[in-house]
């Protein structure tokens, strides 16, 4: 269980960094808030943080995909 939304945030960059999440995997809500342990809420505001960065572009009424990047990238 994530206690805090900068940890949950860190865990997601980390698991997309060292590409357990795909580029062009979908980040399904619903497994995410089973896997981590959180409620929507701070997953949402960890994946519009990710969306800023740019490891993941959000689509309306689809969710968040994984960007394909490089090392150089990050």
């Amino acid at each position: 269980m994530v206690k805090r939304k900068q940890s949950l945030f860190d865990l997601l960059v980390a698991e997309i960094i060292t590409r357990k999440f795909k580029p062009g995997e979908r980040l399904v809500e619903r497994e995410l808030v089973t896997h981590f342990g959180v409620s929507r809420t701070p997953l949402r505001e960890a994946i519009r943080r990710l969306e800023e960065i740019g490891l993941v572009q959000c689509f309306p009424n689809r969710g968040a995909t994984v960007i394909d990047f490089s090392p150089t990238d990050i």
